[in-house]
């Protein structure tokens, strides 16, 4: 699930930055008076996220700096769920029952929609995750991810092989982990549904740990013409080895949002020309004017430029917005009765998405997305789709 400019390493100081600051007081207000928005985000462990809630931060601190809304400061109240569902639990209820959040904004947890779903129901309280990585976070209407995530993303990936490149024998490897079961398994559905055509090979079965030659070999033994891959940068860069020492370069390769890094051009150089990726918002290594404020806030803020920084701040600048719709108190209620006004011409528009975003109550966060694919070419990553290729999911 990596995507950041820098690569894989997510540094320590990071971590403590999203700490630190989400404790930190405003001069504005007393802390009673503060709006209090939270975030459960995976930042120990294995796998970490932080650009997600540190994007969210600097977006919330910069409210503050201007006032904040309707006077009162936005505290930003982040919990490390270590990547462990009995943490994740015992956090949200921190958060929401002990901090009395009014919604979550800038999430990227490995497991918050999965465990807290039910949770966040009963207490009436909505999400915007920054990091969607659970096929539940598109199907549970307390959330409204703002992230493509692997699923939908893998979905794309397939089309654009098929549709788009003109490939007649489609493979897809798609992540075993328990996790992405449900969602590989609509993946697969969709892309037939969709195209009425069947894929030559699907496998559902690649790890993180695995040497990926035998994979590959099945793909080669297949007579794949093109293959989409699901998995880490790590996991990439193992799979482009494989195929490169099995002189597969015929074969095209579409790579999930985790290659779009500098780092996985820069590790490939020339020799990753012709791989596609694709990017869940408008390519953040691009030169869009969509990208311009983003870009500079996370500079000042000293946040690593990624996918992940990406959503965060999309989540966040979306809850400001719905904040700001709020006329009388700011509670939890009125909080989450803004945000299921933003729906249908309500829905809010912001450039670095590819679709509206829409939180009613009716909502079908599987039916938003909207992507756009990045080729490698002379070692660097160029956006081959202008515009955003959105896939509306067959019922």
């Amino acid at each position: 699930m990596n995507n950041t400019q820098n690569g894989r390493t997510r540094t320590g100081s990071l971590i403590s930055l999203v700490t630190i600051m989400s404790a930190l007081v405003s001069p504005l207000a007393h802390a009673d008076s503060a709006i209090k928005v939270g975030a459960l985000a995976t930042l120990s462990g294995p796998m970490t996220l932080p650009e997600s809630p540190a994007a969210a931060q600097a977006v919330f601190d910069r409210v503050n700096q201007q006032g904040g809304i309707q006077g009162r400061r936005i505290e930003y109240v982040v919990q490390d769920d270590k990547g462990d569902a009995g943490i994740t639990a015992q956090s949200s209820r921190e958060l929401v029952d002990s901090q009395g959040v009014v919604a979550f904004a800038g999430s990227a947890s490995l497991q918050d929609c999965t465990v807290n779903g039910n949770f966040y129901r009963q207490r009436n309280v909505l999400s915007i995750p920054g990091v969607g990585g659970e096929f539940s976070c598109y199907s549970n209407r307390q959330f409204a991810p703002v992230s493509v995530g692997p699923a939908r993303g893998s979905l794309a990936a397939l089309y654009f092989a098929s549709e788009k490149l003109g490939k007649k024998k489609v493979c897809a490897f798609l992540l075993g982990i328990p996790a992405h079961m449900p969602g590989n398994a609509w993946t697969i559905r969709q892309y037939q549904a969709i195209t009425h055509k069947k894929l030559a090979l699907v496998d559902t079965t690649t790890l993180p740990s695995d040497d990926m030659t035998p994979h590959v070999l099945r793909a080669r033994d297949a007579g794949c013409d093109a293959i989409v891959f699901a998995g880490a940068e790590q996991m990439d860069l193992a799979w482009v080895k494989a195929m490169q020492m099995q002189n597969m370069g015929n074969v095209t390769l579409i790579l999930d949002t985790p290659a779009y890094t500098s780092n996985f051009a820069q590790i490939l150089g020339t020799k990753g020309d012709g791989i596609y990726a694709n990017s869940e918002y408008e390519p953040f290594l691009g030169t869009a004017p969509a990208l311009t404020d983003w870009r500079n806030l996370m500079q000042q803020s000293k946040v690593p430029l990624s996918s992940f920084a990406q959503g965060g701040y999309i989540s966040a600048t979306l809850l400001v917005e719905a904040l700001k719709k709020v006329k009388g108190p700011i509670t939890r209620e009125s909080v989450t009765e803004a945000l299921r006004s933003i729906t249908g011409e309500n829905a809010l528009h912001t450039p670095m998405l590819g679709m509206p975003f829409d939180f009613g109550v009716d909502s079908d966060h599987l039916s938003t997305s909207a992507t756009k694919f990045v080729e490698l070419k002379d070692g660097k990553w160029e956006t081959v789709t202008p515009d955003f290729m959105a896939i509306k999911p067959a019922k």
